[in-house]
């Protein structure tokens, strides 16, 4: 089993998700409001139901995507789904499923597989299908326990930014602002290019919960430090957000640990720039050059 959450393709940090998953999905499906082919629509249709339902057996997604009854067509339907899902195989050829793709995941239930979206294949379809504020609102809550600091906390954020609270996720579905390029000025493109070298070992396999909380990262950094609507704009949406964070200690505390990982992490690598600097100049030869940071430590990780 991979090292991502459930069963199916492994797969990266954001930045894998803007570089590889994301242009491969859509050269795969296509997008979603221009012409599809059959097959992309049952694809699509299938990632819909997942993306506002959560979770689901094949049986639930073929009566989601139908909306009847009738045994007889919800049974085809899920037929269509498990082949979807699971790809096609014959002693030739093999065409791979969705779950080879890093979009979706499977997990046993008992008896039962369930599907589900891993992260990527969220943003996935936030970029793609545009939902709307009520159909963020159903995905938040069928998804809250994957993006627990986000999305496990809708409820508040929509409640301080309405739409807004979405517009980080919209952005990031959409590949911008992954690697500090375009971030604008201090300290969010610092704040980028540090949240960047953190994961950065984690390119082709991360777990869901690392990936979980670098989005999260992601998504309080943008929202603290972006002015996307101007000066004034920022003020107000950073004082409602900081104060959600301040009535929140364990959610403070976790974001003040990991600005205070990133000023450390720049404060050593000006020092060692320093030492470089002053050895070049003769100042003191025997320090060598190689002290520079490698880029903060991972747990687990050497």
């Amino acid at each position: 089993m991979p090292e991502s959450a459930g069963e199916g393709a492994a797969y990266g940090n954001l930045a894998s998700y803007k570089h590889c998953t994301r242009p491969a999905a859509h050269l795969l499906y296509g997008g979603y409001a221009g012409p599809r082919t059959r097959h992309q629509k049952g694809l699509h249709d299938i990632l819909r139901a997942l993306f506002k339902h959560g979770a689901c057996t094949t049986w639930e997604v073929a009566r989601i995507i139908l909306r009847t009854k009738d045994i007889s067509l919800i049974r085809a339907k899920e037929k269509e789904c498990r082949r979807l899902f699971a790809g096609r195989y014959d002693p030739k050829k093999r065409l791979g499923g969705m779950l080879d793709t890093g979009l979706v995941a499977v997990e046993e239930d008992g008896a039962r597989s369930r599907y589900r979206l891993t992260i990527h294949g969220m943003l996935y379809c936030i970029d793609v299908m545009s939902p709307s504020g009520g159909e963020m609102d159903q995905a938040a809550a069928a998804h809250a326990g994957v993006i627990p600091l986000v999305l496990g906390r809708r409820d508040a954020l929509r409640e301080a930014l309405g739409d807004g609270a979405y517009t980080p996720l919209r952005v990031l579905a959409k590949g911008i602002l992954l690697d500090g390029q375009g971030a604008g000025g201090a300290p969010l493109h610092e704040a980028m290019l540090f949240l960047g070298a953190k994961y950065h070992r984690r390119y082709e396999s991360i777990a869901e919960a690392e990936l979980a909380e670098q989005l999260s990262y992601w998504y309080y950094t943008f929202l603290l430090f972006r002015a996307p609507g101007g000066a004034q704009d920022d003020g107000r949406r950073s004082g409602r957000l900081l104060g959600i964070m301040r009535s929140d200690a364990g959610l403070l505390k976790w974001y003040e640990e990991f600005l205070a990982e990133a000023a450390s992490y720049y404060k050593d690598g000006l020092s060692a720039m320093s030492t470089g600097l002053a050895s070049l100049r003769g100042a003191s030869p025997g320090v060598a050059l190689d002290r520079l940071p490698q880029g903060p430590q991972e747990d687990g990780l050497a």
